[in-house]
């Protein structure tokens, strides 16, 4: 089966690289049947990667603008991946993606997950004593706290915090802590959003092996009732369907046999057979 929808696309309003236009387009040529826009919320640190008040008014302007253009032909959906340290307000959108970026300390100081590691490095030998799995835990926990306050319509990129530790090998992805710390998160996040991203947005951009999350709590997802929406967390049009040949069969792999997409009509979501 193919894979004709992603609800995770970013674009040059905030860190994307091709216009929403260019990304709507290339959708339409990739025989799309819907597509969704989620850029950056607003956020309280790290202003480069979020919208600003202007361009906040701007984005939701050209997404509708475009529904216009391909309605009867693909269905465009207006959605916002808004993180935890995001003041943005969610009812200006038709879906959101939580997501949680950071890793923070009582005195406010603040480490992208996703970002330098370096700076990661250092903020987990100062508020973590050095202790990954402790950090993994906090990670974990400040996400599910997150999820239950905002209640999103999709999880994204549950366990990014692995990005970087592919490269600098910080701690053992298999080990029972980190995913005893990711499951408990997912038993709390459940209860009020069933639906986690499959995000293979890494493979394209940073090389990494495998979508988040990883199988062991992907396959954890699929035994508490979890449902699974696969995105490419596109900045690049060219990208936008990455990996999306292999990812039924990780899905499956996980034990499930089927998938969410972006919905052609009224609703949000449809249930495709894997």
């Amino acid at each position: 089966m193919k894979i004709l929808s992603n609800p995770h696309t970013h674009s040059t309003f905030v860190d994307g690289k091709n216009t929403i236009e260019e990304m709507a387009n290339q959708a339409f040529e990739l025989g799309f049947v819907s597509l969704g826009f989620s850029e950056h919320a607003q956020q309280v640190i790290d202003g480069a990667f979020g919208l600003t008040a202007e361009t906040e008014n701007a984005y939701i302007a050209e997404v509708n603008r475009l529904k216009s253009v391909y309605d009867g032909r693909m269905k465009i959906w207006r959605g916002l991946e808004r993180d935890r340290l995001s003041p943005a307000d969610k009812t200006k959108y038709e879906y959101i993606l939580g997501a949680n970026h950071y890793l923070t300390a009582e005195n406010g100081e603040w480490a992208a997950v996703d970002g330098d590691a370096d700076r990661l490095e250092n903020w987990v030998k100062t508020h973590a004593d050095g202790d990954w799995m402790k950090a993994a835990a906090q990670y974990f926990e400040a996400s599910a706290a997150y999820i239950e306050a905002i209640q999103p319509d999709i999880i994204a990129h549950f366990d990014l915090l692995c990005k970087g530790n592919r490269k600098r090998h910080w701690y053992d992805e298999s080990a029972k802590a980190y995913l005893d710390a990711g499951k408990a998160a997912m038993e709390r996040m459940i209860k009020v959003c069933n639906v986690l991203e499959v995000n293979t947005g890494g493979i394209a951009r940073s090389n990494q092996p495998c979508p988040y999350p990883i199988l062991p709590l992907l396959s954890f997802w699929h035994m508490i009732g979890g449902e699974v929406i696969p995105s490419s967390d596109c900045h690049r049009a060219h990208q936008l369907n990455a990996w999306f040949d292999e990812t039924p069969e990780y899905l499956k792999s996980a034990g499930f046999d089927h998938m969410l997409r972006l919905g052609t009509g009224k609703e949000l979501f449809e249930e495709v057979k894997l």
